[in-house]
C-alpha cells in the first residue's frame, strides 16, 4: 500500500513549490528574499540564509533516515544545525538555495521509492517513527517559511 506515503510526498511537494493552503510555497517566498537582505539579521535573530541552511541540514537528516544510512549518525546533524554562516560571504545564499532545492528533489524521490510499511518503523536514533518524521519535516518548512516571509516584509517596508 502506498497511499499514505504519495500523501505526505505531496504535501513536502505542495509546501515547497505548490499551491499550499497556508498561501506562498517555500520557493516563492525564497524568491521575494533578495541576496542582500538574506544576510541581515533584524534584532540579531536568525538571517534568511541561516534558515536555509538549518532546513537544509535537517532535510539531510531525513534523506539519512530514509536511506537507512550508517554513515552519519545524529550527533553529526546535530552539530550542523544552526551552523555558523559567514555573513560576508554572499555566495553561501545561491550554494543554500541550489542546496535546498537537490535535497528537496533527493527527498522526493527516495519517499517515492518507499510504501507505506516504512511509516510505523521506528527512526535510529530516535523515539518516533517515520511518519513523525515526515509530518515533522513538512512542518519545519511551513513554520520557517512563516519566519522567512516576517523577516522579508520587515526589510521591505524599513
Amino acid at each position: 500500500m502506498r497511499k499514505e506515503i504519495l500523501l505526505l510526498t505531496e504535501q513536502l511537494q505542495d509546501a515547497y513549490e505548490g499551491e499550499p493552503w497556508f498561501g506562498r510555497n517555500v520557493k516563492q517566498l525564497l524568491a521575494e528574499a533578495d541576496q542582500e537582505n538574506a544576510f541581515i539579521k533584524l534584532n540579531n535573530q536568525h538571517s534568511i540564509v541561516e534558515l536555509v541552511w538549518h532546513m537544509i541540514t535537517w532535510r539531510e537528516f531525513t534523506i539519512n533516515c530514509v536511506q537507512k544510512s550508517s554513515e552519519l549518525d545524529l550527533k553529526y546533524f546535530e552539530e550542523l544545525d544552526w551552523r555558523e554562516i559567514d555573513h560576508t560571504n554572499q555566495s553561501l545564499w545561491s550554494e543554500g538555495l541550489k542546496k535546498l532545492e537537490e535535497t528537496q528533489n533527493k527527498l522526493v524521490f527516495l519517499l517515492q521509492e518507499q510504501d507505506d510499511s516504512i511509516l510505523e518503523q521506528k527512526v535510529s536514533e530516535r523515539n518516533y517513527n517515520y511518519r513523525k518524521l515526515l509530518n515533522g519535516i513538512i512542518q519545519h518548512d511551513i513554520y520557517h517559511l512563516g519566519q522567512i516571509a516576517y523577516i522579508t516584509k520587515q526589510l521591505k517596508n524599513s
